[in-house]
């Protein structure tokens, strides 16, 4: 029910604030952007391996990058820096959004692009990519706001059971973090 509830608030405050919100949008390739933000959903443990090869990967490329992610405890042991921090259960409301003070220092900084790497809605995270201020906004087909700019639609991929035997492609962080990569590089642009 508060599972209910909350959404139902996030859908309420998304429309208000994107309705009123006037933000810069244009397609971001892959050679262009220099300064990249992408969200996660955190392992239980707080190691988050494959999240860190995509931003030594990133890195690697010559991009800035920051990592925000979000862990559904109560406590965490990864210390908070600049450019990678695991929001927990006490850094936000009664509603699932992250307190001001996070929302204010991620709408104070600008990217060229913004990677969602969750799979599932998590709130905390959606409230981020929301109030994120990044050219380009990439992610799943959660819902029918229009946050992102560039959306895959996994839907079709989720329905079919994965099966070692026959080799099907499992869906994971990786998975969506090769496939938006993969395109960004792919779409050419005349700007």
């Amino acid at each position: 029910m508060f599972e209910k509830i909350n959404n139902f608030i996030f859908r309420f405050r998304a429309r208000k604030y994107l309705s009123t919100t006037e933000r810069e949008r244009r397609f971001v390739s892959y050679a262009k952007a220099k300064t990249v933000l992408i969200l996660f959903e955190s392992d239980y443990s707080e190691k988050n391996q494959p999240i860190r090869r995509m931003i030594l990967s990133l890195q690697q490329d010559g991009k800035k990058v920051s990592a925000w992610g979000f862990i559904d405890k109560k406590e965490i042991t990864t210390s908070i820096l600049p450019d990678f921090r695991v929001l927990h259960h006490q850094q936000t409301d009664f509603f699932h959004k992250p307190v001001i003070s996070y929302i204010n220092e991620l709408s104070e900084l600008e990217f060229d692009l913004l990677i969602d790497l969750s799979l599932k809605p998590i709130l905390p995270l959606q409230y981020l990519a929301m109030y994120a201020n990044a050219y380009c906004k990439a992610g799943i087909r959660q819902n029918d706001l229009p946050i992102y700019d560039f959306m895959l639609d996994l839907e079709s991929k989720k329905s079919i059971p994965e099966d070692l035997e026959t080799n099907e492609t499992i869906i994971d962080e990786n998975y969506l973090f090769e496939q938006i990569i993969f395109y960004l590089k792919s779409i050419q642009t005349n700007d």
